[in-house]
C-alpha cells in the first residue's frame, strides 16, 4: 500500500521545509522542494512507501507544517472524462451536448464540483457529478453557448464568467476550485486566464482530488458526530 501527503490548508508549504523534509527519502529530493511547493494545490506527493511517508510528514511536523497521511485507495478517483461542446442550463437541470448534439440531462442537486483552469495551453472547465461518479469536461475554445439566448452577444469570457456564475446560483451546494471561486468573487473578464491560472494540468486536477477529498472527510465526520 502506497500514501500520499494532502495538506489540510492551501498554503504552500516553506521550500527550506520541504528541503529538509526530503533529504532522507527515497523518492524525493532536496532538489524536488522548489517544483513540490510551487505544485502544492492540495497533495504534496503521492505513492510512497508508508514508511517513508510517515517520516516525511513526521518530520514537516517538526516544521509546523500539518499534512494528513492517507492511504492512496482512499482518495477519490476521478473518472474518464465525457467531453461536451454546449450546454444549457434549464429550469429543472443541466443537459449536455456532445458535438453530434445528443443530450444528457443531470438535476442540479447532482452538481458535485466546478473545475475551472488555465493551464498555461487552453482554459477547462470540469463539471463533476455525484461523489466523483460522472465527470465532463470541454474547453473555453471548444464550448458553444448557442442553447442559452442570455448568451449571445458576449465574448467567450463573460460567457464563461456567466455559464460559473449561474451554475453556483442554480446549485447553491456547489464545490468550487479556485478558479471557479475567483470568477465567481467578481474576477474581471478581461485576462481572465489571469484569475484562474495554475503552474501545469497535474495542480489543476490534484486541487480536485483534494477538494472532494475534504469534502467527504467533512461530511463523513458530519454523519459520524
Amino acid at each position: 500500500m502506497t500514501y500520499a501527503l494532502l495538506q489540510t490548508s492551501m498554503t504552500p508549504p516553506p521550500v527550506e521545509a520541504l528541503q529538509r523534509a526530503f533529504r532522507s527519502s527515497d523518492s524525493l529530493s532536496a532538489a524536488d522542494a522548489v517544483f513540490v511547493a510551487d505544485d502544492a494545490f492540495g497533495i504534496l506527493a503521492r505513492d510512497l512507501p508508508e514508511d517513508e511517508a510517515q517520516h516525511i510528514a513526521a518530520s514537516l511536523a517538526g516544521e509546523n507544517v500539518s499534512v494528513d497521511l492517507v492511504a492512496e485507495g482512499d482518495l477519490p478517483r476521478l473518472p474518464d472524462a465525457q467531453a461536451f461542446a454546449s450546454i444549457q442550463l434549464r429550469e429543472e437541470c443541466i443537459r449536455l451536448f456532445n458535438a453530434r448534439e445528443d443530450a444528457t440531462d443531470i438535476p442540479y442537486k447532482g452538481v458535485r464540483l466546478i473545475g475551472v483552469g488555465y493551464d498555461r495551453e487552453e482554459v477547462r472547465l470540469e463539471i463533476i457529478f455525484g461523489d466523483a461518479v460522472l465527470r465532463f469536461n470541454t474547453t473555453l475554445d471548444s464550448i458553444h453557448f448557442h442553447h442559452n439566448p442570455e448568451f449571445n452577444g458576449r465574448s467567450p469570457g463573460e460567457n464563461l464568467l456567466l455559464l460559473v456564475r449561474r451554475l453556483r446560483q442554480l446549485a447553491p451546494h456547489v464545490l468550487l476550485n479556485r478558479g471557479a471561486t475567483n470568477l465567481c468573487s467578481g474576477a474581471p473578464v478581461e485576462h481572465i486566464e489571469d484569475f484562474v491560472a495554475y503552474p501545469r494540468t497535474s495542480a489543476f486536477f490534484e486541487e480536485i482530488v483534494w477538494i472532494l477529498w475534504r469534502a467527504r472527510q467533512t461530511e463523513n465526520a458530519a454523519q459520524a458526530g
